[in-house]
């Protein structure tokens, strides 16, 4: 028999974490409020801070990965387009992902866009980039990044386990070689981590409580998803687990994080058809300003 004094301090801690599961599914159990519009989240809405183009391999993926954009949205005035490249690959749902996609930019006050009308592009994976409609594709992307021309371009990380995350990676890459040869101005990107971690990031952003309830707000837009795999459950936890592994690999692993929520990126700059990683890795807690993130490729 096992000796219950044993573990009988910490257990009302893990208990804690079963508690809060079945919190937030409760929650979610309950219908997401449908977001109304508003001035803040037009889509003609023009702020004056840097441009960010968050490519969004699926809808909520501007979510899980979004917490960067937010704050340069809520501290820099950064006008964020979430460019939609798929709405996943069921038919079925293509539509009504769009219209769950809709609603939680409106969350957040991202801007919501298609890669291609009406219903985004498809077949975006290593594969079909050896096909000849993959340059079609090149095409439109590159269209897309002339007509915004983003300061900042947000995309998953090359090996991120999932064809359509690696292929978005690799669209991305094609169609800014193509669009460097019209403009020269430096980009900066940031890439992200979901399905598999970035092998050495350089950049862990602090996330506050109240961030990551509006993120998780927004998730739980995307019904159809999370009803099948309630990974929004998990997203403290993941984001918990950031921020430890972020300490040891930006190599803040002496300091004390002011924050117990992250997010890990690899940030590089893109100019003139080459990109170069940023060097010194950074760590933005909650308080920083991201100005001082921002300055780095400047």
């Amino acid at each position: 028999m096992t000796n219950n004094k044993k573990y009988s301090r910490w257990l009302p801690f893990v208990e804690m974490f079963t508690k809060a599961n079945a919190l937030g599914q409760q929650i979610s159990n309950s219908r997401p409020e449908q977001q109304a519009e508003s001035p803040a989240s037009s889509l003609n809405q023009q702020n004056h801070g840097p441009k960010v183009l968050l490519c969004s391999p699926h809808p909520d993926d501007e979510i899980l990965t979004g917490a960067l954009p937010l704050r340069l949205l809520q501290e820099n005035n950064a006008t964020v387009i979430n460019l939609a490249i798929t709405l996943g690959s069921k038919k079925s749902r293509k539509l009504e992902r769009l219209h769950e996609l809709k609603q939680a930019c409106l969350t957040v006050g991202f801007q919501c866009r298609l890669a291609a009308a009406p219903l985004a592009l498809d077949q975006i994976n290593p594969q079909a980039r050896t096909r000849p409609a993959w340059a079609e594709k090149i095409k439109i992307m590159a269209d897309i990044l002339n007509n915004i021309q983003p300061d900042i371009i947000v995309l998953p990380h090359a090996n991120d386990n999932h064809p359509t995350h690696q292929g978005t990676h690799l669209l991305v890459l094609d169609a800014l070689a193509t669009y460097s040869k019209i403009k020269s101005s430096k980009t900066i990107l940031i890439e992200t981590e979901f399905w598999q971690p970035i092998q050495n990031p350089n950049l862990l952003v602090g996330v506050k409580n109240e961030d990551l309830a509006l993120l998780l707000t927004a998730l739980s837009q995307h019904q159809g998803e999370i009803s099948r795999n309630p990974y929004h459950l998990s997203q403290p936890a993941r984001m918990i687990d950031n921020v430890r592994r972020g300490r040891e690999v930006t190599g803040h692993r002496d300091s004390q994080a002011d924050f117990l929520f992250g997010e890990l990126y690899l940030a590089s700059l893109w100019q003139a058809g080459e990109k170069t990683i940023l060097r010194n890795p950074i760590t933005i807690d909650t308080q920083m300003k991201l100005d001082d993130f921002i300055c780095h490729f400047t």
